[in-house]
């Protein structure tokens, strides 16, 4: 990636954080955006010292498309590491996949700034503790992904919210991604790693009723997912609260459905 083509590529983001910043009506992102050749030496220039204490696990860095770093300091600014593998095979396959993942990440960023706002903790590091805050990581991944994937959509779709698409997601992308979050459930016995996937699904079926309500209507959704019923009340507390501040009095209550369910 050249530098002039670097530079525009550049602007470009920053026109797609306008619209989402528009669109959902958040502050505008003033971070730092770095598109990496290696992610793990990129994170290690940002945080160093987490490495060193052994939080981060460094070397799966790698397969991440994206990530945003916490600052060190109260005041510092959020960071946002793009692969720039993973943007040259968006590039070379003629999708915006990436679209997604950037808005993704600075999604997050909002999420934990607002956090530490109604919280008020020592450290942003200290928000990624799933021991103190595991409610508020399951529910920043899922507002991501639906965030993420409602603009992939609008992106890459021609007039995205038109039932023509229908077709495609109910026989390829739903039945797709069902086997997918089974198959990464099953594949680790870390109840965080599985709550990844799950919520991450949840995020893109939330966008799916959002869009085609009248499909993807309450019975749709009891069939879905009624065989894990706390899967369906899950999904249910985080589409009704629009809001971090709506939803986090409701935390509590969350994690007491989950601990009687897992």
């Amino acid at each position: 990636m050249s530098e002039q083509i670097n530079i525009n590529f550049m602007d470009i983001m920053r026109a797609l954080l306008c619209d989402y910043e528009s669109t959902c009506g958040v502050k505008p992102f003033d971070g730092n955006i770095i598109i990496s050749e290696d992610m793990r030496s990129s994170y290690i220039q940002l945080r160093s010292d987490l490495v060193e204490k052994g939080v981060i696990p460094i070397d799966d860095l790698e397969k991440y498309h994206g990530l945003t770093v916490q600052p060190a300091e109260t005041d510092g600014i959020f960071t946002i590491l793009l692969n720039k593998k993973f943007i040259l095979e968006s590039f070379s396959k003629n999708n915006v996949d990436w679209v997604g993942t950037l808005v993704h990440e600075a999604v997050h960023v909002n999420d934990f700034r607002d956090y530490f706002n109604l919280v008020s903790p020592s450290s942003y590091d200290e928000l990624y503790d799933y021991n103190l805050h595991r409610m508020f990581i399951y529910w920043t991944e899922f507002h991501a992904r639906a965030i993420g994937h409602y603009f992939l959509r609008k992106y890459s779709l021609e007039d995205f919210t038109s039932s023509t698409h229908l077709d495609y997601l109910l026989n390829e992308a739903l039945p797709f991604h069902i086997n997918d979050m089974a198959a990464q459930v099953n594949a680790t016995n870390n109840p965080d790693d599985q709550m990844y996937t799950i919520v991450h699904f949840l995020g893109r079926l939330a966008v799916w009723q959002y869009l085609y309500p009248d499909t993807f209507c309450s019975d749709f959704i009891n069939k879905l997912l009624g065989a894990n019923p706390w899967m369906e009340d899950l999904y249910y507390f985080f589409i009704k609260y629009e809001t971090l501040e709506e939803i986090y009095p409701h935390f509590d209550e969350i994690e007491a459905m989950l601990d009687r369910n897992l």
